[in-house]
């Protein structure tokens, strides 16, 4: 299958490397990028066909041209007019793939009438094959098409199905959530370096520490088995266990995730169709 990516961008180029380390052939990968500079950079980097459209305004449409699939990388707002631009030039079959924040898959068969469309929300860790990759296909997505979709996104991660009502919770928990799990490690640095730990080797423990526990979660993924087999009454863990708990921080992260979650929903109604 002959795949183009549009508008390829960090997340694309982390989605398009784990395309090709799932056995997509790089010379049947044509993807697009603004710039020059990105353009010879992702082919350096990846050995794919690259276009900058800088250089030729018609560069999405010749990607598109026998594509079997499509990935989308444009902002939500240049959606329309992308679809205009690449319409006349897909085939018939060809299967959309929109990786836009606040699309929601109705706006995006809109857009692309009488092809399978598959909505998708990674996280920024796929670019080191350890992303998650939310997933929801439009109810006319041919199964066999779907199948093979997420086979190819494996290779950037672990791809989850779920049902486009539930894209919103895995924007909070996931898409977004993994700046969540950032946010903590920064505010742990700075508590160190603020007791007079120095800042490099609270960088370091943190990060290690942060790895270490991801390593146990994807080897029993139960966090409150793990967090209580190292929660002894009386101890430090459970000292620190027992301040956040007494700030609320269990609502903190509801909140937080359903923030996110709220967020993308806004987006859907602002960049809807019709």
């Amino acid at each position: 299958m002959r795949i183009a990516f549009i508008g390829t961008g960090n997340m694309g180029g982390a989605l398009l490397e784990g395309v090709l380390a799932a056995g997509q052939a790089p010379e049947d990968v044509h993807a697009t990028t603004r710039s020059g500079a990105s353009a010879s950079a992702l082919r350096s980097r990846l050995g794919v066909q690259t276009t900058a459209l800088d250089a030729d305004p018609r560069a999405n449409r010749t990607a598109v041209d026998g594509a079997g699939a499509v990935f989308l990388g444009v902002k939500p707002w240049m959606l329309a007019d992308t679809a205009a631009d690449i319409g006349p030039a897909l085939p018939d079959d060809a299967a959309i793939v929109s990786m836009a924040a606040g699309v929601d898959l109705a706006t995006l068969t809109h857009h692309f009438p009488h092809r399978p469309v598959v909505r998708i929300m990674p996280n920024t860790p796929s670019s080191v094959g350890y992303g998650v990759i939310a997933l929801a296909s439009a109810p006319e997505a041919p199964a066999a098409v779907v199948d093979h979709l997420t086979s190819l996104l494996a290779g950037a991660g672990l791809v989850v199905p779920v049902g486009e009502e539930d894209m919103p919770t895995m924007i909070g928990a996931s898409a977004s959530g993994v700046a969540f799990f950032f946010l903590l490690a920064e505010h742990m640095v700075e508590a160190a370096v603020a007791q007079g730990l120095d800042e490099d080797t609270a960088r370091r423990a943190v990060a290690a520490t942060a790895e270490g526990a991801g390593r146990l979660l994807a080897d029993t993924p139960d966090p409150a088995a793990l967090r209580g087999a190292v929660t002894s009454a009386g101890g430090t863990t459970a000292a620190g266990i027992g301040s956040f708990e007494a700030d609320g921080f269990a609502d903190v992260v509801a909140r937080a995730v359903r923030a996110a979650g709220d967020r993308s929903l806004e987006m859907e109604a602002e960049n809807r169709a019709g």
